[in-house]
């Protein structure tokens, strides 16, 4: 884990401390200050970073709240009206984070909104990404519970008890109480002793009295706080700490206030500032790209217009009257009509070696005769009264140089017919 930088802000959100803590951690003292923000803005130089907040104790409100298992799916929606009956004022005016849920109870915290939201605002303009919150009673250290002995004039079979210890601390005149892990709440110092005899009552520790951890910053303090403890609790003290603001619990056991519209986000608007030049100059170059292409298209039709208009000019002069429909179809047309075929041979050629044993044959009767000037074939259909003068003739024809194939033949009687197709060898 790399270095974490920790704010704690006062009430007045006027000003700030600031320190790293280490991989472990533990605060990196040296790297401490205060100030207000334009003094943090210079200790981080400008850089992005993201960091956790302490708020004070005074604008958080922790609680806890009864549900049913129906409720448990939609709880986080249905905070704000639980509550609406028990909150001071507006609810919508309030942001509003769960945490633990057991036993059909759950732990809340809620902050003033607009207050919040101007915190949020105030590091966001100086580059500062909060991920993670919570309020400053909430991140002192408490003790683990420990197990007492039962009494001698208990039983000896009597389970042992477990002694559990709240935190208090003294700073600024104010006293921060954390009770339990995710329940917390500040105080002026001359309201302590009446404060602590209603959570005694509320949380129903009259007879069952915890044990006290005291902490400040400096041996008056100490004396202070422990002088401003009800009677009940005088002689409840277990141990007293004289401690920097600093030496905090930042394990993160309390109840994160980073929740809903307060939660980590993308950096969309952080990516656009690094990347709003580059994006800037691609937007540029492909606008002058689609520019080029739309030039180059409309050059192309009016290019292809002018070609359009010559091969109509041609086709007029080919062909003065007539209908036009596609002159470069109905041109190549006529080109095709006009060169001589690629395949066709000469008909005189075909005629001068096959008409001539024909005739010289009386045995064979020409029934019909088509020449194919595609490809320069001859197809001729013969009757003959014997098949041997057919196949006489198609040698003699192929001894005069020509292809002569026997397509098809029949006979009825005494009469034979068959076709042939006389074509140039290749």
């Amino acid at each position: 884990m790399a270095d974490q930088l920790v704010l704690i802000i006062n009430r007045a959100a006027d000003e700030y401390h600031w320190c790293w803590l280490d991989a472990q951690l533990n605060p990196r003292l040296e790297t401490a200050g205060s100030g207000p923000v334009e003094a943090l803005a210079a200790a981080v130089h400008g850089n992005y970073h993201q960091v956790w907040l302490i708020v004070p104790g005074t604008k958080v409100v922790t609680r806890e709240v009864e549900y049913s298992d129906k409720e448990k799916k939609h709880l986080r929606t249905l905070l704000p009206f639980q509550l609406e009956e028990t909150v001071i004022g507006d609810v919508e005016r309030f942001h509003f984070a769960l945490g633990s849920l057991a036993n059909g109870v759950a732990r809340v915290a809620y902050v003033e909104k607009a207050w919040f939201e101007q915190v949020f605002a105030q590091l966001a303009a100086i580059n500062l990404d909060v991920t993670r919150c919570w309020s400053a009673p909430a991140a002192l250290p408490l003790l683990p519970p420990v197990e007492t002995r039962a009494d001698a004039d208990t039983e000896v079979d009597a389970p042992a008890l477990k002694e559990d210890f709240w935190t208090l601390q003294l700073y600024e005149q104010v006293v921060m109480v954390r009770y339990a892990p995710e329940l917390a709440f500040s105080v002026e110092r001359a309201h302590l002793a009446t404060a602590l005899d209603l959570l005694l009552i509320a949380e129903r520790r009259v007879d069952h009295l915890p044990g006290l951890l005291l902490r400040a910053t400096s041996a008056q303090d100490l004396e202070r706080l422990a002088d401003s403890l009800p009677p009940s609790l005088q002689g409840r003290v277990v141990a007293q700490q004289q401690v920097n603001i600093w030496q905090l619990d930042y394990t993160g056991r309390s109840i994160n206030l980073c929740q809903g519209e307060f939660s980590q986000r993308l950096p969309i608007e952080r990516w656009w500032g690094s990347w709003r030049g580059v994006a800037m100059l691609a937007a540029a170059c492909l606008a002058v790209h689609i520019g080029i292409l739309l030039y180059q298209i409309q050059d192309f039709r009016a290019e292809n217009t002018e070609i359009r208009r010559q091969i109509e000019t041609a086709f007029r002069q080919a062909v003065p009257q007539g209908v036009l429909i596609d002159a470069e179809r109905q041109l190549a047309g006529l080109v095709r009509e006009a060169q001589p075929l690629a395949q066709g041979g000469s008909l005189t050629l075909l005629l001068a070696n096959v008409l001539p044993p024909l005739a010289e044959n009386s045995a064979i009767t020409l029934r019909n005769i088509q020449y194919l000037g595609d490809n320069g074939e001859l197809n001729i259909q013969l009757q003959a009264s014997e098949y041997d003068a057919i196949e006489n003739l198609r040698s003699r024809i192929e001894a005069n140089g020509l292809s002569a194939e026997l397509l098809g033949s029949s006979a009825q009687g005494n009469t034979h017919s068959a076709r042939l197709k006389i074509s140039q060898r290749r």
